[in-house]
């Protein structure tokens, strides 16, 4: 559920160039997992209005603490597709990318969201979750009752913060197409 009402969670959207190279520094904490990185990748996600970053900026002197980057429904799989959560390595393990994840799933109005991700005070930062999030981040694609995203099979972190917040393998991308033997490269996971 979007709403007007502000969050705990310190969200903003993207506002410019500075954002793009900040977020540019979080990726290199992330390299060999991204498909693309850089300034001028985030500039480019963001001039596109099939895509949103949404950052989580709790006034830290390094900047934002992660964000997250969705994307519209296309093709055949239906749904808000989260295309990358990236936390700051220093800020892993505090709610962060539970708090972005929360995020994302509200903004694609997955129905219970507001169960997905209980407060992570114990955690160390106290990032909370709310029902929602400012009705300025949903862009006009949102709302699709379901979001996707694929990962790693071997990020096994990510995974467990993804099924903890109630995401379900859907598929598995193998290494031979075809061969259940093969080993799984990434895995589909969705939830609504």
């Amino acid at each position: 559920m979007v709403t007007s009402a502000r969050p705990t969670v310190p969200l903003r959207g993207w506002r410019g160039h500075a954002d793009s190279v900040a977020l540019a520094v979080l990726d290199e904490g992330a390299a060999g997992v991204l498909d693309g990185t850089g300034a001028g990748w985030h500039d480019a996600a963001a001039a596109d209005p099939a895509r949103a970053h949404l950052l989580l900026d709790d006034g830290g002197p390094a900047g934002p603490a992660g964000y997250a980057v969705l994307a519209a429904p296309r093709g055949p799989e239906p749904g808000v597709e989260l295309h990358r959560l990236v936390v700051a390595a220093e800020r892993r393990r505090t709610g962060a990318g539970r708090a972005l994840l929360h995020a994302a799933l509200a903004v694609a109005g997955v129905p219970g969201t507001g169960d997905a991700a209980p407060d992570d005070a114990a955690d160390g930062a106290g990032y909370g979750a709310d029902d929602g999030v400012p009705a300025d981040l949903a862009p006009p694609w949102a709302g699709t009752g379901r979001l996707w995203l694929e990962v790693a099979a071997g990020n096994t972190a990510a995974r467990a913060l993804y099924r903890s917040a109630g995401l379900v393998t859907e598929s598995v991308l193998r290494a031979v197409p075809g061969d259940p033997r093969s080993a799984p490269l990434r895995l589909l996971l969705a939830r609504g």
